[in-house]
């Protein structure tokens, strides 16, 4: 009987240790919860951020493009949708050539500044809501 009565102690006090620790810690928001909308944008959100990250002098913007990928602001989302570039991949974002490049760590792209974790998860799920051009 001293058996059981010490087990069923252990399980209640347990159980309340575990639901303590829950109300004293909750789990944190995540960090860009203020700065990525729940419905990501292209035109307010994705194409400034490509305009000013990667459609600068000397990378994807003008007539000659690095891989032939102009990204300025009237041109991006058709570059990006093209068929055959992968640049976008709706189903697992993070195997996306866009994405990919945005965190390679050899020949990252943009290669003066890395965009910030906030940056990255506006793009990501941009392409998990199916990277709509609205």
């Amino acid at each position: 009987k001293n058996y059981l009565f010490l087990l069923l102690l252990c399980i209640v006090g347990y159980s309340c240790r575990y639901d303590n620790l829950n109300e004293v810690n909750p789990s944190p928001a995540s960090p860009c919860a203020s700065v990525v909308p729940d419905t990501v944008s292209f035109s307010k959100n994705i194409a400034p951020l490509l305009s000013n990250s990667c459609a600068t002098p000397g990378c994807h913007s003008g007539s000659y493009p690095p891989v032939n990928l102009n990204l300025e602001s009237a041109n991006s989302y058709a570059q990006l949708s093209k068929p055959g570039g992968n640049y976008i991949n709706t189903v697992n974002p993070t195997q996306s050539v866009l994405y990919k490049c945005l965190v390679a760590t050899y020949s990252r792209m943009p290669p003066t500044e890395k965009l910030d974790d906030c940056e990255l998860e506006l793009i990501t799920r941009w392409m998990q809501q199916n990277a709509k051009n609205n």
